[in-house]
């Protein structure tokens, strides 16, 4: 009978191991890092740890992102609101940062604001369940955060991330979703943002002229391969895709629309726009699928137009 009770025991020991590597993961565990993305084409946030899991969305070069834990060689992150792991080999971490993670909410009942990150330290105020702080930093597990004049500390596992740090360029997770706080989190349903989010997962396949797959994309190659996968045909070269879609305003881009770079009535390279000034691309055979700015001189000086394909 011992012996059968201790077999049970080891297996609930087990279990429990086996859930804290692939769990979801809410804000009651204490974060034990800032980490930057160290991938000039992008990193996948997937949503176990391993190269098959599911792309949960790309982070690009220099975001930033909390790492919860270690697990193996990845890291179980929150970036820009999705939980997911990102290989440890492209992310740079920091024990302590000046960093603006965004709006927080308290989580429990009453909450000390504490000058130093010490539960031994002055209890600077007191905060209630769903009152909002800024984060600006973070401390050895502890954020450092701003509320109504006072600036102080608090254990990151007391703290629900509200919104993406402002300086990182992916798009956010949806908090209205019903598992935005699970590792099996997605994006607006809207088919637009659906086609970007698809096009996101091919950041860092090769480029290569007059490719059409993941084997390698040329730039309209890829938005043909892209389209193609929700239905929608579309012509093949850069300046015969200018015939698809309709054309949209450059204050009106949204998710989806193919954005045109050249010159006069010749397009000479195409790309995805994913929001917020982005796009995805092939770029070249040196640096493959990325994610650029609008803003980048390149572009910006070569912009022609943008057609929606998809409502």
């Amino acid at each position: 009978m011992k012996r059968v009770l201790r077999i049970f025991v080891l297996l609930l020991l087990v279990s429990a191991f086996l859930m804290s590597l692939t769990g979801p993961i809410f804000a009651t565990e204490l974060k034990t890092a800032i980490g930057i993305v160290d991938a000039p084409s992008g990193l996948r946030l997937r949503a176990k740890p391993n190269t098959e899991a599911k792309i949960l969305t790309v982070a690009s070069d220099h975001d930033t992102v909390v790492i919860i834990r270690q697990v193996g060689n990845w890291y179980l992150v929150n970036y820009n609101l999705y939980i997911g792991y990102m290989c440890a080999d492209y992310v740079t971490t920091k024990d302590k940062a000046n960093v603006e993670l965004g709006e927080g909410s308290l989580d429990p009942s009453l909450t000390n604001l504490r000058s130093s990150p010490s539960t031994g330290s002055t209890a600077i105020d007191q905060l209630r369940s769903g009152e909002k702080v800024q984060i600006i930093g973070f401390n050895c597990g502890w954020y450092k955060v701003t509320f109504e004049g006072n600036t102080g500390y608090i254990r990151s596992d007391l703290v629900t991330l509200l919104e993406k740090p402002a300086t990182n360029r992916g798009t956010a997770a949806d908090l209205d979703s019903d598992s935005s706080n699970s590792s099996s989190n997605t994006s607006s349903s809207s088919i637009g943002r659906q086609i970007a989010d698809y096009a996101l997962q091919y950041v860092g396949y090769p480029y290569v002229y007059g490719g059409e797959d993941p084997s390698g994309f040329d730039c309209s190659g890829f938005m043909q391969y892209v389209f193609a996968h929700f239905g929608y045909t579309i012509n093949r070269t850069a300046t015969a895709q200018l015939q698809n879609g309709y054309y949209v305003d450059y204050d009106d881009l949204k998710p989806g629309d193919i954005i045109y770079f050249g010159s006069g009535s010749i397009a000479s390279h195409v790309g995805l726009y994913i929001g917020e000034g982005k796009f995805v691309h092939a770029q070249s055979s040196a640096t493959g699928v990325v994610i650029s700015s609008l803003s980048e001189s390149w572009y910006a000086n070569r912009y022609l137009c943008a057609h929606r394909i998809a409502d």
